[in-house]
């Protein structure tokens, strides 16, 4: 945790020397179950998140979200995350950032990751370094237009964990995003099993 801290407030003084620049933004989302990496966070139940993100127009940005899980004695995951995230060249991006994981009631579920990711007209790439030996985890992707919405398809590797697919839609109406999806885990872990699944969620952006 405290190199989080300490880089969020180097994040607050290059912010703060470009106040005229900043925006921020808020999310709030509701979904069938919470599936990260191929693994559910709800044992399947609903899930309730939200957000909000302060970015400048220089690329830099740092935000929190929240919700509902079941870790252990854990009830809430809250995830703060910082970095710079700008684009190469036309359909050509790059974020770079760190997120700390926390789940309040049970530090020792508490992990860090350093990320790199890239988005190459419409092929994701994305690398996270464990910290503190954590599992590493690398994922690609690709997501194109299809009707009134967009159709993605991705596939991750979680170090000594599992691998996992992910096929999904998403659809905007109106305001709101609307998604549909399937996912498939192979665990390597003895400690895990294999899990697949479809959910839903609607989310919106303020």
């Amino acid at each position: 945790m405290k190199s989080i801290k300490i880089a969020i407030t180097s994040m607050f003084l290059v912010i703060s020397s470009y106040a005229s620049a900043v925006e921020i933004s808020s999310n709030v989302g509701l979904s069938s179950d919470y599936i990260w990496r191929g693994m559910t966070q709800t044992n399947g139940d609903i899930a309730l998140s939200g957000g909000f993100d302060l970015s400048t127009d220089m690329g830099f940005y740092l935000g929190t979200w929240a919700s509902n899980a079941s870790a252990g004695t854990a009830s809430m995951e809250l995830d703060i995350y910082l970095g710079f995230s700008g684009e190469m060249a036309e359909n050509m991006t790059y974020d770079i950032g760190y997120i700390s994981v926390i789940y309040p009631g049970n530090d020792a579920l508490d992990f860090e990751e350093a990320y790199v990711g890239f988005n190459i007209y419409g092929l994701s790439i994305l690398y996270s370094d464990g910290q503190n030996d954590g599992p590493s985890y690398s994922e690609i992707g690709y997501s194109v237009d299809a009707g009134p919405g967009s159709f993605g398809i991705s596939y991750g590797e979680y170090e000594d964990t599992g691998d996992n697919t992910l096929i999904g839609y998403d659809w905007n109406v109106g305001d709101f995003s609307l998604g549909f999806y399937y996912f498939d885990f192979e665990a390597t872990a003895a400690t895990m099993s294999d899990d697949d699944g479809a959910y839903v969620s609607l989310s919106r952006s303020f």
